[in-house]
């Protein structure tokens, strides 16, 4: 261990077993006690080398981390995370300074213009990419951050289902939508369970009219999945254009399709209704058709019971007929 002067520091160099360390102050005092420390540290075999986290800030980590797990997250909605979470102040902050009060403002920020989910979405990935961090990248954080956070809460679970009056209001409306595909993609949610962007990633050659299934390669948990066609879904498949880039329908902007979705809902006379209650609405059809729970799953991808629960919602005039039927 050697201390010497350079300008207006006091600088501490530490050469053990090929390591070089330094670090510099403003007293000569605390570089003498920073060197002892760190020397006893190193020899006790329990100093950790912090430099990383003043010289990486967050959106390098998570660049690291999306090089090295973006083929197991298949889906776009992984990257378009990192990328929210890189053009806000949180991601050039340095690990070192990354801390409850700054990430639990970049939460409130963010609960401003997203839901609690999307949120609680973003605070879990920052907290996955500091673990893998740790572990697999040897930055010494002393502890994950994100933990000195409250996640938002996740709103109550929606059981919106449509009626068979307003299905068919819907499908009219569809109709005379901008969109010439409008009603295809409605029935075609419906009839699979797909969700928007399963179908929207959906091509021609994922999908054989002659056994009746279609290969769902890019999902939301990025695991991909086989799903059974319907003989209307088939049909709608049929019924198509063929598009230059192969994928089952022309949709080039989700935003405007979604724009288009809601005047459709609108003029149906339909309220509080999005577009994945038709996930719902189809789970729901099927299971009041006998459907097993295994089979729900299979078909629309969830990975337990409780999900498929939450999305079938069976209402009391059905079980009512079920029971008469007895």
């Amino acid at each position: 261990m050697y201390i010497r002067k350079h300008r207006n520091k006091w600088q501490c160099y530490i050469r053990y077993k090929g390591m070089r360390i330094g670090q510099s102050f403003t007293l000569r005092s605390s570089a003498v006690k920073w060197g002892n420390k760190t020397m006893t540290q190193l020899e006790e075999g329990s100093f950790k080398n912090r430099d990383k986290l003043f010289s990486m800030k967050l959106r390098d980590l998570l660049k690291l981390y999306v090089d090295r797990y973006k083929s197991k997250y298949r889906s776009n909605s992984f990257e378009y995370a990192i990328r929210v979470i890189n053009r806000t102040n949180i991601g050039a902050c340095h690990l070192a300074h990354l801390d409850g009060v700054r990430l639990s403002n970049f939460r409130d920020l963010m609960l401003q213009t997203r839901s609690t989910s999307t949120v609680r979405k973003y605070l879990l990935i920052i907290s996955k990419a500091i673990s893998i961090g740790t572990k697999e990248l040897g930055i010494p954080f002393d502890h994950n951050p994100v933990s000195m956070v409250n996640l938002p809460t996740d709103p109550a679970h929606r059981d919106r289902v449509l009626s068979e009056h307003e299905k068919v209001n819907l499908f009219n409306a569809c109709e005379d939508s901008p969109l010439f595909s409008m009603r295809s993609i409605v029935e075609f949610a419906i009839e699979t369970l797909c969700r928007r962007g399963e179908i929207f990633n959906l091509s021609y050659n994922q999908c054989d009219l002659t056994l009746g299934e279609a290969f769902v390669s890019k999902t939301k948990i990025g695991k991909p999945r086989k799903i059974g066609l319907s003989p209307r879904a088939i049909q709608i498949i049929k019924d198509l254009p063929r598009t230059v880039d192969g994928k089952l329908f022309n949709v080039k902007s989700i935003s405007s399709f979604e724009k288009q979705f809601r005047s459709v809902v609108r003029k149906a006379g339909i309220l509080d209704f999005h577009f994945h209650d038709l996930r719902h609405t189809g789970a729901t059809i099927l299971a009041m058709k006998g459907w097993t729970t295994h089979e729900l799953m299979a078909q629309g991808g969830w990975s337990s019971a409780e999900m498929v629960a939450r999305y079938a919602n069976i209402g009391a005039k059905h079980l009512a007929k079920r029971l008469q039927s007895k």
